[in-house]
């Protein structure tokens, strides 16, 4: 399913940058997959995904009015989706961010309980870096 939603985010940019410039040639780009424990600064390119998972979080009664939520500070950084990774017996999910202009963001994923409070917050420090070139 990742592999999945990876495709259709590279052949949907793909296919934009195609209508956007006859001459455009296919641009390559790297996904950068980032544990829920993750502590060091995420360094990126322009283009570049990132792939945050979070926490394995046990499907327990106490646990299933919860859920995820992620955001970002930052201009270089956009959210472009969610999904849950191919396990079981766990809730996790899967945020997909994508890297536009150069310069520092932060990313954020929270645990929140069923009136919308944070439980637990994860922050990652993203740089985007200048375009090679």
């Amino acid at each position: 399913m990742r592999r999945l939603v990876l495709l259709a985010v590279v052949l949907g940019a793909a296919t934009i940058g195609l209508l956007r410039a006859e001459s455009a040639q296919m641009v390559k780009h790297t996904v950068w997959v980032v544990p829920w424990d993750h502590q060091e600064l995420v360094r990126v390119q322009p283009g570049d995904v990132i792939e945050v998972w979070t926490r394995p979080l046990p499907v327990i009664p106490e646990n299933l009015e919860s859920r995820f939520r992620a955001s970002k500070e930052g201009r270089g950084v956009e959210p472009v989706g969610e999904t849950l990774p191919h396990k079981e017996g766990t809730m996790e999910r899967l945020f997909f961010f994508k890297a536009f202009d150069p310069g520092p963001a932060t990313l954020t994923v929270e645990l929140v309980n069923a009136e919308g409070e944070a439980r637990e917050t994860w922050s990652y420090a993203v740089e985007v870096a200048a375009p090679r070139g």
